[in-house]
């Protein structure tokens, strides 16, 4: 029978390995090189070398270091490991945003020990914050521990959300806001899922929610929001994050799916927060 709970030994080694590669990630977002950008999901969906060159990186000193360990890459990266650990790994969160220098943009590192968020750890390189977290310990932003908001009344609180590239898409995904903002403070709209999970865990967001996010998005964000007392829940089949403080959750899922029973539920699409 597989374990349930990584060796604390081995999960502090692991998250200590994850913030020295969010760290070497970083200055390559700061560097700038974006050389010949192209596109993937749609013409506005884009990719440069930056992301690559990031995810090279660190997947090379994670072979080096952990050559057991699985590894999911945004970049197409797909390593199958056999000790139960696996790296999932988004080298830079809001490509778009990074081209336009809008500053909202991260490196995403987290690890799963079968199957369950272990480690998180996200940087946010536009305004220099670290976020790190790992499960049985707290969460923290550069080093000094985080918490999520204490709001437990949605109509007072500050959403988060995140659009598709596909304009189809979008249109729906506006429409079913226009079913929640009148029942929230208001919505924010960073263009980065890990950057938005870390304004959660920080308390700059009271909550977030998206659909067609993929897994390297939020994988580890979802542990830093956990660590630092939220609640925060992934469904692959609609690609839906859902995350927020304890007293606000079971209001936001409740409103979100009442608000597709209005508007129809929304496909999973391709997430504008790459």
């Amino acid at each position: 029978m597989k374990s349930s709970t990584p060796n604390p030994t081995e999960l502090k080694h692991l998250h200590s390995l994850a913030v020295v590669l969010a760290r070497q990630a970083a200055e390559v977002h700061v560097r700038r090189e974006t050389g010949f950008v192209t596109s993937k999901s749609t013409a506005t969906d884009p990719i440069s070398d930056v992301d690559r060159e990031a995810e090279t990186l660190i997947v090379t000193a994670i072979r080096e270091s952990r050559p057991k360990d699985g590894i999911i890459g945004e970049e197409e990266t797909s390593i199958e490991g056999t000790s139960g650990f696996c790296w999932v790994i988004d080298p830079l969160d809001g490509t778009v945003n990074y081209l336009y220098e809008f500053p909202s943009h991260a490196v995403s590192i987290g690890v799963e020990f079968n199957g369950t968020p272990a480690v998180g750890v996200v940087y946010d390189t536009a305004l220099n914050e670290i976020y790190s977290a790992r499960i049985n310990s707290n969460a923290t932003k550069n080093g000094r521990e985080i918490q999520v908001t204490s709001c437990s009344n949605l109509a007072l609180a500050l959403l988060g959300t995140g659009f598709a590239y596909e304009p189809s898409v979008r249109r729906s995904q506006a429409e079913l806001l226009t079913e929640l903002i009148p029942q929230v403070r208001d919505i924010r709209r960073s263009g980065s899922c890990a950057v938005d999970l870390c304004s959660v865990a920080s308390g700059r967001l009271d909550a977030f929610f998206e659909t067609g996010v993929h897994w390297w998005d939020v994988a580890a964000g979802i542990q830093v929001v956990r660590s630092a007392g939220g609640i925060a829940t992934y469904e692959p089949e609609q690609k839906r994050i859902i995350a927020s403080g304890p007293n606000l959750w079971k209001q936001l899922n409740s409103a979100v799916v009442q608000a597709e029973t209005v508007t129809g539920p929304q496909s999973p699409p391709e997430s504008a927060n790459i």
